[in-house]
């Protein structure tokens, strides 16, 4: 599938989407119950970054099949949800989701099929410009109103991988509570707290791992940006590298056809355990079992 190009109108389109919905947050319910009260009333999370939400632009059929899927409306707490300029498909968790769409999603614009983007999240102040990106051409920082924002651009100008920290401003007015530098983010002040709260009624918690296939170039670019945000803890296991932030981990799969990074499956936590079982959903399918549900778009990596 071709993936030139869609990001950099993407990550626009989410700016916008962002400061509409707030969605979006970090830890898992499991880690949120060990956090520890650190000042003003936040908590600190194992690790400073996470998961807050991520792109896949679906081919239409598939698209309609997850919207219309009976399996789906019983799984996950989603909606069809038509903003300015654009209409996707959402499913949420506890604290992150999952946004869909197909080419022809965005107003007086076609995307093509395949293309992605994953948003992270510190928990710390300060987070993003603390961390040491100097010399790296590929990494770009920029801030606006809302976010810092620390982006991975790789050779071809497509963004597969962004990190977003709440300003000052955008805290203290989405919350309503004093910001300071030694601040540590709660997971609800990232995330709308209706839409959290509704995730807890369906089998979906939360997505803790994501896959991707890339050419060995964006592989070593992704790696490389991920150690820098924080996702230290790497393995390599059968050409594939898996980098973890000790909750959540994102696995790099080699692929030298593939010219742009693409998601090949996502990893979610299930609230209960099931019974092995799998449903297809246009060209993809999810297969579940026990407390762990594996969305696959591509059967092979």
């Amino acid at each position: 599938m071709r993936q030139e190009q869609p990001p950099i109108v993407i990550r626009s389109i989410l700016i916008f989407l962002s400061c509409t919905l707030l969605v979006g947050a970090c830890s898992s319910e499991r880690t949120a119950k060990r956090d520890t009260p650190v000042e003003n009333g936040g908590s600190m999370n194992s690790s400073p970054i996470c998961f807050n939400h991520t792109l896949l632009i679906l081919d239409s059929s598939t698209y309609h099949a997850a919207v219309h899927s009976e399996f789906i409306k019983k799984f996950a707490y989603s909606q069809e949800r038509q903003l300015k300029g654009y209409k996707g498909f959402y499913l949420f968790g506890k604290t992150n989701y999952i946004e869909l769409f197909h080419p022809k999603s965005f107003d007086g614009h076609e995307e093509d099929a395949g293309g992605m983007w994953i948003n992270l999240a510190p928990l710390k102040a300060n987070y993003v410009r603390s961390l040491k990106w100097e010399g790296r051409d590929d990494i770009h920082y920029g801030s606006d109103d809302h976010y810092h924002d620390l982006s991975l651009i790789l050779k071809d100008s497509t963004n597969p991988i962004s990190t977003w920290e709440m300003t000052k401003e955008h805290y203290e007015s989405w919350t309503h509570k004093k910001y300071n530098d030694s601040l540590y983010f709660l997971p609800v002040d990232y995330y709308s707290q209706q839409d959290s709260d509704s995730s807890s009624n369906y089998s979906m918690n939360d997505v803790i791992g994501i896959a991707l296939t890339a050419n060995h170039i964006d592989n070593l670019a992704m790696t490389n940006y991920l150690k820098t945000v924080g996702f230290q803890m790497v393995s390599e296991n059968g050409g594939v590298t898996t980098l973890s932030n000790n909750d959540q981990f994102i696995e790099l799969h080699g692929s030298e056809d593939q010219r742009s990074p693409a998601i090949y499956k996502y990893v979610i936590r299930l609230n209960e355990p099931v019974q092995p079982m799998e449903e297809i959903i246009g060209n993809s399918r999810i297969h579940c079992d026990g407390e762990i549900a594996t969305w696959y778009f591509l059967e092979h990596p």
